[in-house]
């Protein structure tokens, strides 16, 4: 990654245009002190704005690296907004960058990203909001990668969400409260768009799930399902239940009409379980808080649904190296083959990318954690 940066100095008022013609004399100086293997043409492209939220000091560089890769595929204004929330009173700063990859020869790409950061501390970080917000470029689609805890009430959350079109959250380590909070923007008067990268992170485990119910020999079984176990390891430095358990928990349940028991709830510190309904059937779904190695935290490691005589059972789980998935399937004694997929780790920059793709509410999600919040009920 090539990245060259420069702060602007900040007079009284903010001057919108001074920053814009610092950005081009930065682009100018890309062009001739980088060298692309292409005359120092350098593509100033922009096809939306990309608004980061954060209040994590440490992650600075990791947000950088993400910006240079995205550039890639989503070339954009990147506006990283920093609120130093403890930090001693200190007014705006604002650094304009450029950044770039480099090619297999060592150039810089062509195409690259801008990034204006802004950063305040202590007392100022409420004026973050209306110094960054002008630098928007206008007709563009506006995303807001909320890198935080939520805060509904805040003013900086208030005022950077009412900018956006589409709100980008990742719930991996959520706190059951915050995933609550995501699951009230649906049901309030806001257009805001809403996607979850760590519900992205669950693809392959939906689909492989869902393939046991393409198999017509299997449908019998599943219809008559006694009980769901799923395995995961806790979010890191945590004993909470993973979004992910509960928010595959939540697609299951409003995909196949299961209604939850609400009198049913059962919990210790390694099992949450509680009994579904579907018409005269019921079962019982387990959570179950596990170490396994090789498996990030947070994650799933294995979701096993049953018949209460063992007759059938069918199992998607992480191999032992966390590096595929896999599928088991046996009824009435006879083991049917399964599939292997690789574990997808895309980088961050890619699942930020696919989600920029994406202007709409996915219904599916929606009906997900809808369900999820209904069955965290007991937890509250």
């Amino acid at each position: 990654m090539i990245f060259l940066s420069k702060q602007i100095e900040v007079p009284e008022t903010l001057d919108v245009e001074l920053v814009e013609r610092e950005l081009t004399a930065l682009w100018m100086q890309t062009a001739r002190g980088l060298g692309t293997g292409q005359e120092g043409a350098v593509w100033r492209a922009r096809a939306a704005n990309l608004v980061i939220f954060t209040s994590q000091m440490p992650t600075l560089d990791a947000i950088d690296t993400i910006l240079a890769d995205l550039s890639q595929m989503h070339p954009c204004r990147a506006l990283v907004v920093v609120a130093d929330f403890a930090g001693a009173d200190k007014d705006i700063e604002i650094y304009i960058a450029s950044l770039c990859q480099k090619d297999e020869q060592g150039y810089a790409s062509n195409l690259c990203c801008e990034e204006v950061r802004l950063r305040a501390a202590g007392k100022f970080t409420p004026e973050l909001p209306s110094a960054a917000l002008p630098l928007l470029v206008p007709d563009l689609p506006v995303f807001l990668w909320w890198d935080n805890q939520l805060a509904a009430n805040n003013n900086l959350w208030t005022e950077l969400s009412g900018a956006a079109d589409r709100l980008i959250l990742d719930s991996l380590d959520f706190p059951l409260s915050d995933l609550q909070k995501v699951a009230q923007l649906f049901s309030s008067d806001t257009p805001l768009c809403v996607s979850d990268i760590n519900w992205a992170r669950l693809t392959s485990w939906r689909a492989l799930l869902a393939s046991f119910y393409d198999v017509r020999a299997y449908r019998p079984a599943l219809d008559s399902l006694q009980s769901i176990i799923i395995d995961y390891v806790s979010p890191e430095a945590t004993k909470a239940l993973a979004p992910q358990a509960l928010l595959l928990t939540g697609w299951l349940t409003s995909r196949l009409g299961w209604v939850p028991d609400p009198e049913s709830y059962e919990r210790d510190d390694q099992i949450f379980s509680i009994k579904l309904r579907q018409k005269d059937l019921a079962l019982r779904l387990t959570l179950q808080r596990i170490q396994q190695e090789h498996t990030l935290p947070g994650r799933l490691s294995r979701v096993e649904l049953k018949c209460g005589d063992d007759s059938a059972n069918f199992v998607v789980s992480r191999s032992t190296t966390g590096i595929h998935l896999e599928t088991q399937a046996s009824v009435n004694g006879n083991t049917y083959p399964g599939q292997v997929l690789p574990v997808r780790n895309r980088s961050m920059a890619q699942l930020l990318g696919r989600e920029m793709e994406i202007l709409k509410n996915d219904d599916i999600y929606t009906a997900a954690l809808t369900a999820a919040m209904k069955l965290s009920e007991g937890l509250r």
